[in-house]
């Protein structure tokens, strides 16, 4: 699962990267292409913003203190998923998404100085990109696995109790 989790995470971050290029080759400061729309309302837009903040651009011109915290946080992360012994494949993805997104935006605000965001998604208002994605299902994911899935999948590792075994005699 370590190399899945390798493979995703790299897989994740190009995607990103790839998404990124392409908005800035393609949308211009004060474009707004819009793709799906519902009468004057646009469902799915794309524009161009440079994000100098957080989520909802909280933080907004703290970079340095961002990226610092972002990169703390993604090899705490790591390690956290390489120290657990037996690992569920939906653990592995969501960990790679949560890691590959963390350092698709990690690497925008270290290399550029903000995070290149162009994706618009009614009825939400704001704008987003693939790593932002990434991180939110990630942590979705894997909050749904440790509420629904941990407990039973580490119960088959588990060595049998003492009656178990007093039973089986």
């Amino acid at each position: 699962m370590v190399i899945l989790f390798w493979i995703l995470s790299a897989a994740f971050i190009v995607i990103d990267r790839l998404t990124k290029a392409a908005a800035e080759a393609n949308i211009g400061e004060s474009d707004l292409i819009r793709v799906i729309t519902a009468g004057d309302t646009d469902i799915l837009a794309f524009s161009l913003h440079q994000n100098t903040g957080a989520a909802f651009s909280s933080f907004t011109g703290k970079t340095v203190a961002l990226a610092i915290v972002t990169a703390i946080a993604l090899v705490l992360i790591t390690i956290y998923f390489h120290r657990q012994k037996h690992k569920h494949p939906l653990m592995t993805v969501s960990y790679a998404m949560i890691v590959g997104g963390g350092i698709g935006n990690l690497y925008d605000r270290v290399f550029q100085g903000y995070v290149t965001d162009f994706i618009r998604l009614f009825p939400f208002n704001f704008i987003f990109n693939f790593a932002d994605v990434c991180v939110v299902i990630g942590a979705i994911l894997l909050i749904a696995y440790y509420l629904f899935i941990d407990e039973k999948y580490l119960k088959k590792f588990a060595p049998p109790q003492s009656s178990e075994v007093e039973n089986d005699k």
